[in-house]
């Protein structure tokens, strides 16, 4: 089989990781079409504002943290670069919205700059009216066109100016200034954004910006010989090229943090009180006339005990899924942490919730948004090296068995294709969480190295990305009919290759290309042509002799829109 960069790799067979009642890893998923799915399944492609605006000090915008970050210390993104025109989606954005509707996407889930409307964090500093101009004329380009706004608050962008003041979520200041930030974009844009979304992944927040270290403020608490090990590996580069030094340097500013162990869970806890807060806010003044959704999307890895018949190996799975997930959705639902946080991290890192602040929490979601991209092996770790969020776990996790890697890989180290995982996954959100809102997969997929020796034609050619989705896609139907997973939506990751964080622009997670070297010129990848198959398709028109034709007509259509 093919991974992200085009070689071929033996693996083994990955069922063997997961539940027998997950759709076979050699079914050919390809029939499977819209039509499958209930009527009032959305489907959808998602990007960020960091990773495809660009226009990094345009029309008032400030720098974020990431601006800060990448400018000041390229050595900490695999390719140096940053997002100072990224896509240039900025400039392209009609083009972009057009050609998702070309698609039949029914939503586009985006996110709003911070500092591109409050260049100062807060609204005493100055509303940057253009930048709410921006935002305003985007997502009425969405509903002119027949989709609709999927809307993140935050994703990962926070005003650098805030950072600097007072740490940024390491401070309780950082609940105010959210609040109020928030608070704007419910009045600027709440008449017609029906679905919002307060955080996007707290756990990468917290974990790769104060545990790792790979994102800002990379305050590295877990040293360099743990991090392959014992954290889960999401969005970072996983190779020991890219740890990072826990020399830790704060400023004077006073503000609430304790040390290394427990900074984590700090953030995360702020974190969690800011989306209660926007919650409570939105609800309480907005959504009776405004009648929007409002929720939060969380990330999550699958975890397979390494050893099947290891009960210690199978309570480490638990935990893992526990410190990813659990750790926000639990609160999120019951106003309380899960029990293995609660006995495996020590209570004075774990500060509890009062009980003004779990009543906030309990039940502060309409939806739960889930990013799923891939599993790994979970390893009981009796004795835990160290302190602090790592060994807290204590799990050890790797990609690999006996040498047999879990599935194939792709262009990003911390990514293999396992699409029998999301199954097993979505089972067990139900058993555990029944009492849960609907979900929705807010993003899914899979990275190509970047090979800049190949043409836009080559780079189009993704066969492995089709399947990846025809196959995850088949396995969230079946978790919807067997035990009847209440999912309500699938987006993409990514409508677009981007600027994707701790891996530069050496991966491409997109459907459609983007020429970097010719003015961010887009190219419909085969992915984006299979996607346009697929939601414009029916089950009579499938099966009809008609089926060439509306699969030429498809291709044509995005073919002279895409310049293939």
């Amino acid at each position: 089989m093919e991974n992200g960069s085009g070689a071929v790799v033996a693996v083994g067979n990955p069922q063997s990781a997961g539940s027998p009642n997950a759709v076979p890893p050699d079914q050919d998923n390809s029939n499977i079409n819209r039509d499958d799915f209930p009527n009032d399944f959305v489907f959808g492609s998602g990007t960020s504002a960091f990773q495809v605006e660009g226009a990094a000090a345009l029309d008032g915008k400030a720098p974020s943290v990431w601006d800060d970050f990448t400018l000041r210390t390229p050595g900490r993104i695999a390719d140096g670069s940053n997002g100072i025109v990224a896509a240039d989606m900025y400039h392209k954005y009609k083009e972009d919205i057009r050609n998702m509707k070309k698609m039949g996407f029914d939503v586009y889930r985006f996110s709003i700059s911070w500092p591109r409307i409050l260049p100062g964090g807060r609204c005493s500093a100055g509303i940057n009216r253009l930048g709410i101009d921006y935002y305003n004329d985007l997502i009425n380009t969405i509903i002119a066109h027949g989709m609709k706004p999927f809307v993140t608050l935050f994703h990962w962008d926070l005003p650098d100016i805030l950072e600097k003041e007072y740490n940024g979520f390491l401070s309780r200041k950082i609940l105010d200034d959210f609040l109020e930030y928030a608070e704007l974009c419910f009045w600027e844009f709440g008449d017609r954004v029906k679905f919002w979304t307060t955080i996007n992944e707290p756990w990468s927040v917290a974990v790769n910006g104060y545990v790792r270290g790979t994102f800002p403020p990379s305050k590295a608490s877990c040293p360099p010989d743990r991090v392959l090990k014992k954290i889960p590996p999401h969005r970072s580069v996983q190779h020991s090229s890219a740890t990072v030094p826990t020399t830790r340097q704060y400023s004077d500013i006073k503000y609430d943090k304790s040390d290394p162990a427990k900074d984590p869970y700090t953030v995360g806890r702020n974190l969690l009180l800011i989306h209660a807060k926007v919650v409570c806010l939105y609800r309480t003044k907005f959504q009776g006339h405004q009648r929007g959704q409002i929720g939060i999307v969380l990330n999550s890895n699958w975890f397979v005990p390494k050893d099947p018949d290891s009960e210690a190996d199978q309570k480490a799975a638990k935990r893992g899924v526990d410190f990813m997930l659990g750790w926000f959705l639990h609160p999120v639902l019951y106003g309380s942490y899960p029990k293995n946080m609660v006995d495996f991290v020590p209570a004075e890192n774990l500060a509890p919730f009062s009980e003004r602040e779990s009543d906030l929490l309990k039940g502060s979601a309409d939806y739960i948004g889930l990013n799923f991209y891939t599993a790994l092996y979970a390893e009981n770790d009796p004795n835990p090296e160290g302190v602090g969020y790592d060994a807290d776990q204590r799990v050890v996790f790797s990609f690999d068995k006996d040498g047999v890697p879990i599935g194939p890989p792709t262009g990003s180290s911390w990514l293999h294709v396992c699409p029998w995982a999301i199954y097993d996954h979505l089972v067990y959100l139900k058993k555990t969480y029944g009492d849960a809102p609907p979900i929705y997969i807010t993003e899914n997929g899979m990275s190509d190295k970047n090979d800049p020796k190949k043409t836009a034609k080559q780079a189009c050619c993704d066969s492995m990305r089709v399947k990846y989705h025809q196959d995850h896609l088949a396995n969230i139907l079946k978790a919807m009919n067997d035990v009847q997973v209440d999912v309500r939506g699938y987006i993409i990751w990514s409508w677009c290759d981007n600027f994707e964080w701790a891996e530069g622009y050496t991966v491409r997670f997109g459907i459609t290309c983007i020429d970097y070297l010719n003015h961010q010129t887009r190219y419909a990848k085969n992915s984006a042509l299979w996607f346009c198959k697929f939601l414009k398709s029916k089950k009579s028109q499938i099966q009809s002799s008609n089926k060439r034709q509306i699969e030429n007509n498809s291709e044509n259509v995005l073919a002279k829109r895409y310049k293939v």
